[in-house]
C-alpha cells in the first residue's frame, strides 16, 4: 500500500488529468475545403454537431493523461509503510556504536545526569545479538567499551561493563568536535557491520547539541552507506548561558577578556568581578552590556600600586559557572620591597644595612626599596602581605618568626647573614631542626675555596672572570654543623677549612632560606667592599622577584611538544592547581593542557627564575550553548538516505512529528519518485513521436 508525502500534488494530479482530454475534444484536425463544379444541384443539409465530441487518435489522450498522472505522483513523493529498524525495534545482528558527549558544555547544571539516564534507557533496548561499542567524545574520541569486548562477555555479564562505562564517563573541559566522532564512529560500525554480515548499522549520539559543536568536517566527507544515524538529545534544567574568553589585543599587545552570550541567554547584562592571587573580589566591578547572541571584548583597568594585582576575573549571576573565570597574567611589580630586620642607622658603617642600602639606591632602574621591620625604639613590624623577601642582619624578634614562615611557605626567599651564635639560636623555628652554631676559630683569615657556579644564588659568577673569590677575606664566621642530608639543604659555599659559608634550605610551598655563616660588614669580612656583593644581591631579588614573560594564550586540549617549550636546561611545568606535571627528566614528548587556569612554567637562567604563564581557557565555542536544530546535520552534508531520528520529548521537539519523520526517512530511502519522473518523461516522449506519426499520415490522406 502506497502513501504520499506531498499528498496535494497527488491530487492536483487527478486534476490536471482531465485537462489533455478537454483540450483534445476542443481541438481537433479541420476538414479540407475541395472545390467542386456541381454543387447548385445537391440539397444542403446542416452540419453534425456531435462530430467534435468525438475522440480522436485516442494514443495520443491516453499518453498525455499518464504522463501528467505520472508526473503528479513524482512530485507527491509516495513511499510504501514498512518496518524500519531501530535501536529499541527487534533485530538481529545490528552493529550499534555510541557517542557520548563529554565536552566542557556538558558540566551544566543536570546534563551529566540526564545523559546517563537515556544511556540507561539505550541499552535497555539492545536485544541479545546486538553488538554494542561506546565511545565519550570532546576534541578527541575516546574508546569506553570496544565492541570485541561486549562479544566476547557473556550477556549476564555486560551489566557490569555498562556500569564501568557510566564510572569512566566524566566531562572534560575541550571543545566539541561532533563531526569528526561521527565519521569515526560511522566507519568503524559500517567496517565491522560488512566484515562480520551482521544486520544494521546505527551510531546512536547522546549529546547537547550545542551550537558551538564542529560540523565542518560533515561538509568534505561521504556518509557510509547503510548507517543510520540517532541523536538522542539532552538539555540543562536552565537554558541560556554567558562565558568568558581570553584574547589578545594586537595593537597594544595587552590580554582582554571577551564576554560571550548563547541566543537562548536570559536579560541584556552581565557583571565581571576582578580577584587577586588569593581568589578575593577586589576592585570594582563592571557592568556589561551583553545582549543574547553577542560577544564582547573589554580591558579591565589597571589597579593601582598600593593595591593587590589583578589575578584574573569572574562572570557573576549565570546559572551555568564551567566557562565564567579566567587568569589574566601576572605582571612584574613595579616597586619591590625588601624587607630589612636589623639596624635601622642608615648611616652606621659597622652595620650590614649600611652597605645594603649603597647597594639598592644605585640601582635606580630596579626600583628597589629597602623597608625596615624594626623601628627606632626596638618595636618590631610584622612584614606587609604579599612581601618576596627579606633580609635578616640581627637577633630576630619573637613575634616575627611566623609571619616570615608564612612568607617562605608562599614561595618568599630569605637571606639571613648570622653575625653571632645568639643571632643563629633565635632563627632555630625557621631552620631544620638538629642544626648546632658555634663561633669558629680562626687564626688570621678565612678565604672561599669551594662554590656552587651552578646553583641559581651564584650563578652570576659562572664566567671564569668572576668565579675566583680568594681575595675577599673573613676575619670571623660561625661553624654550622649537624646539616641534613637530603635534598631540601645544599652547601653552595664553603670555606677553606670545609666550614659551610652558605647554605640554601628549601622550604614547603617552594620558599628558599640563605644562610650566611659570616656578616658583610667589615668587622666580619671584607664582603661588602668587593665587586662580588651588588651582584649577590641583585641575583638574590631576581630569585625573589622572579621575571615575568608574556603570557601565552592556549584553549583547553592544546597539546604542546616538551622539546620546544623551553630552550632552559633546567624547567619545571605546573598545573594551576600547584602540582608538577613535567620538568627537563620527562620522559613524555608533550603535554596536553587539559584543563582552564593558569599553567606555570618556571626556568633557571643565568640572571635568575624566569616565569611564563601559559593562560589556559574553555573555548569561546562552547558558550555557545543553545542547541542547534536537527536539520543541521543534513545540511552540513550527510546523505540523503540517512535517518535522522530524535527520541527526545514531545515538548523539545521541532516542528516536524515523530510519524512524519519516519515518512520522510522511508520515502528518502526508497525514492519511488525517480522512476514515476522517468516514466512521465518517457509518455511525453513516445507522444511526441506518435504525434508526428499521425500528422503523416493525415498529410497523405489531403
Amino acid at each position: 500500500m502506497f502513501e504520499f508525502l506531498a499528498q496535494n500534488f497527488a491530487v492536483a494530479g487527478g486534476i490536471l488529468a482531465a485537462v489533455p482530454v478537454l483540450l483534445h475534444m476542443l481541438r481537433r484536425t479541420p476538414a479540407l475545403r475541395m472545390p467542386f463544379s456541381l454543387v447548385r444541384f445537391l440539397t444542403p443539409t446542416l452540419p453534425r454537431t456531435t462530430r467534435r465530441s468525438r475522440i480522436e487518435n485516442w494514443p495520443l489522450l491516453l499518453l498525455r493523461i499518464l504522463a501528467v498522472c505520472l508526473i503528479a505522483l513524482a512530485f507527491s513523493r509516495p513511499f510504501q509503510r514498512v518496518t524500519v529498524p531501530r535501536v529499541g525495534d527487534a533485530g538481529i545482528g545490528r552493529r550499534i556504536g555510541v557517542l557520548l558527549d563529554s565536552s566542557a558544555s556538558m558540566r551544566r547544571d543536570g546534563l551529566g545526569e540526564s545523559l546517563l539516564q537515556k544511556f540507561r534507557e539505550l541499552t535497555a533496548e539492545l536485544e541479545s545479538e546486538d553488538v554494542l561499542s561506546v565511545s565519550s567524545f570532546s576534541d578527541k574520541t575516546n574508546s569506553l567499551l570496544t565492541a570485541d569486548e561486549w562479544k566476547q562477555t557473556d550477556q549476564s555479564s555486560r551489566a557490569a561493563l555498562l556500569g564501568r562505562v557510566e564510572q569512566q564517563w566524566r566531562p572534560d573541559w575541550s571543545a566539541t568536535h561532533l563531526d569528526t566522532a561521527l565519521l569515526e564512529t560511522a566507519e568503524q560500525v559500517s567496517r565491522e557491520r560488512l566484515g562480520n554480515h551482521e544486520g544494521a548499522a546505527v551510531v546512536v549520539v547522546l549529546t547537547d547539541f550545542q551550537e558551538g559543536s564542529r560540523l565542518d568536517g560533515l561538509r568534505s566527507a561521504t556518509w557510509p552507506d547503510g548507517v543510520k544515524l540517532e541523536l538522542r538529545m539532552v538539555k540543562p534544567e536552565q537554558k541560556g548561558n554567558r562565558g568568558l574568553s581570553l584574547a589578545e589585543d594586537q595593537k597594544s599587545g595587552r590580554i582582554r577578556v571577551r564576554a560571550t552570550a548563547s541566543g537562548d541567554a536570559p536579560g541584556t547584562n552581565c557583571t565581571l568581578q576582578p580577584f587577586d592571587a588569593a581568589g578575593k573580589p577586589i576592585g570594582k566591578s563592571l557592568t556589561l552590556d551583553l545582549a543574547p547572541g553577542q560577544r564582547r571584548t573589554v580591558t579591565m583597568p589597571d589597579t593601582a600600586d598600593d593595591q593587590p594585582q589583578i589575578a584574573g576575573i569572574e562572570l557573576l549571576g549565570d546559572p551555568h559557572p564551567f566557562d565564567n573565570v579566567v587568569d589574566l597574567p601576572v605582571q612584574q611589580p613595579k616597586l619591590r620591597r625588601i624587607l630589612h630586620a636589623g639596624s635601622t642607622d642608615p648611616n652606621d658603617e659597622e652595620s650590614m644595612r649600611y652597605y645594603l642600602q649603597r647597594v639598592f639606591d644605585g640601582q635606580e632602574a630596579e626600583s628597589l626599596e629597602l623597608s625596615d621591620l624594626m623601628t627606632t625604639d626596638g618595636v618590631s613590624v610584622p612584614p606587609p602581605e604579599g612581601s618576596r623577601l627579606a633580609l635578616l642582619t640581627d637577633t630576630l624578634p619573637e613575634n616575627l618568626v611566623d609571619p616570615l614562615r608564612r612568607m617562605t611557605e608562599a614561595g618568599g626567599v630569605i637571606l639571613a647573614a648570622v653575625k653571632s651564635v645568639e643571632m643563629a639560636e633565635s632563627l632555630k623555628r625557621l631552620l631544620p631542626e638538629g642544626l648546632t652554631w658555634t663561633e669558629a676559630e680562626v687564626a688570621d683569615y678565612a678565604i672561599l675555596t669551594a662554590n656552587d657556579l651552578n646553583s641559581r644564588l651564584l650563578a652570576p659568577f659562572a664566567d671564569s672572570r668572576l668565579s675566583d673569590f680568594s681575595s675577599i677575606r673573613f676575619w670571623h664566621y660561625r661553624q654550622l654543623q649537624g646539616l641534613p642530608v637530603n635534598d631540601a639543604v645544599k652547601v653552595l659555599a664553603a670555606f677553606d677549612s670545609g666550614s659551610p659559608a652558605i647554605v640554601e634550605v628549601r622550604t614547603p610551598g617552594d620558599g628558599r632560606i640563605f644562610l650566611m655563616t659570616a656578616g658583610w660588614q667589615p668587622q666580619d669580612s671584607q664582603l661588602a667592599l668587593s665587586s662580588r656583593f651588588p651582584p649577590l644581591l641583585l641575583q638574590l631579588v631576581r630569585i625573589a622577584f622572579p621575571g615575568q614573560s608574556t603570557a601565552r594564550l592556549h584553549d583547553v586540549g592544546t597539546s604542546l611538544a616538551l622539546s620546544g617549550l623551553t630552550s632552559s636546561q633546567q624547567w619545571q611545568l605546573r598545573r594551576p592547581d600547584g602540582t608538577a606535571t613535567a620538568d627537563q627528566s620527562s620522559s613524555i614528548t608533550a603535554v596536553v593542557l587539559d584543563e582552564p587556569g593558569r599553567w606555570t612554567l618556571s626556568e633557571e637562567t643565568q640572571e635568575g627564575t624566569k616565569i611564563s604563564s601559559l593562560l589556559v581557557t574553555v573555548a569561546a565555542s562552547e558558550s555557545r550553548t543553545e542547541p542547534l536544530p536537527e536539520g543541521q546535520l543534513q545540511a552540513m552534508g550527510l546523505a540523503p538516505d540517512v535517518a535522522l531520528v530524535s527520541t527526545d520529548d514531545k515538548s523539545q521537539q521541532p516542528a516536524v512529528n515523530a510519524a512524519e519523520l519516519d515518512a520522510q526517512e522511508l520515502e528518502s530511502q526508497q525514492k519511488y519518485w525517480r522512476y514515476l519522473l522517468l516514466a512521465g518523461m518517457a509518455c511525453l516522449l513516445l507522444e511526441s513521436l506518435l504525434a508526428a506519426f499521425f500528422e503523416k499520415q493525415q498529410a497523405r490522406l489531403a
